[in-house]
């Protein structure tokens, strides 16, 4: 079943994401002027610190500051004949997610890589458990390939090394491929997110089977498409209508307010 995520319209100065300029969240990724990409790279890499702030629901132990512990305090101080030595506090810890990316660069994708590969490896600075994959007519793992703060060198080197960059796409080959030999990172804590348009060359039965073993395993599947940004888009494509039966949040991926619907999803 495909989640429908709330609209919810975010408060001035109350999160680290928001941007006083609503034109720049909802500006078209391939429609950015170059003045226009460093501000919106800078909106993706403060989403992606909104994330890694995330508290934990939990209280676990912490020698820090925190709140009091009642029952652990008198526990300690029966230790040490009544006396009240030292209070026990507790803390929530950060919530880090395990999501792997899997982004698709092959040609029709180009207009929107930059911005994604902006929050992914921003992403990947301050959460540990992110994994990030590009993939065309093959798999390439990417996830320590490029330096944050370099960000359009980095772009560069990946295209001239990542095979096919901007070429064709074989999701069904490119998803199996990462079933089969990276398997340890597909777990029941495990967000699956799929950034393509879903305009497959290969074998729908593949891509099928692919996803199939995707939802025995991974919590959850996001597929973001930017051509969902067109109300008149239909994914009649084979491979995207194939992919879409396993998928639990189907959703766009053209600018800032896109990615931030996928933020508050992975949450």
């Amino acid at each position: 079943m495909r989640l429908e995520l709330p609209e919810l319209e975010p408060q001035p100065g109350a999160d680290p994401g928001y941007s006083a300029n609503p034109m720049l969240r909802q500006k078209p990724f391939d429609q950015a002027s170059a003045h226009e990409i460093a501000a919106i790279e800078k909106l993706l890499q403060r989403l992606a610190l909104r994330l890694a702030a995330r508290r934990s629901r939990r209280l676990v132990p912490t020698p820090g500051h925190g709140v009091v512990d009642l029952r652990r305090s008198f526990r300690h101080a029966l230790a040490s004949q009544g006396d009240f030595l030292r209070l026990a506090r507790r803390t929530r810890p950060r919530d880090e997610p395990r999501v792997v990316l899997l982004y698709d660069t092959s040609g029709s994708m180009d207009p929107h890589m930059r911005f994604h590969l902006s929050f992914a490896f921003a992403l990947r600075r301050v959460i540990h458990g992110v994994e990030i994959f590009a993939f065309n007519t093959s798999l390439t793992r990417v996830t320590r390939a490029v330096d944050p703060g370099r960000l359009t060198r980095s772009v560069a080197r990946l295209a001239a090394t990542v095979p096919d960059w901007s070429g064709g796409t074989r999701i069904g080959a490119c998803l199996a491929d990462f079933v089969a030999t990276h398997p340890h990172l597909i777990g029941r804590a495990t967000t699956i997110v799929v950034v393509s348009d879903g305009l497959d060359l290969g074998d729908t039965a593949q891509l099928v089977a692919a996803m199939c073993a995707l939802r025995e395993r991974a919590r959850t599947i996001v597929w973001l498409n930017p051509l969902l940004a067109d109300s008149r888009y239909e994914p009649s494509a084979a491979g995207m209508r194939s992919a879409l039966p396993f998928v639990d949040y189907f959703g766009p991926a053209h600018n800032v307010e896109s990615i931030e619907r996928l933020l508050r999803f992975l949450r």
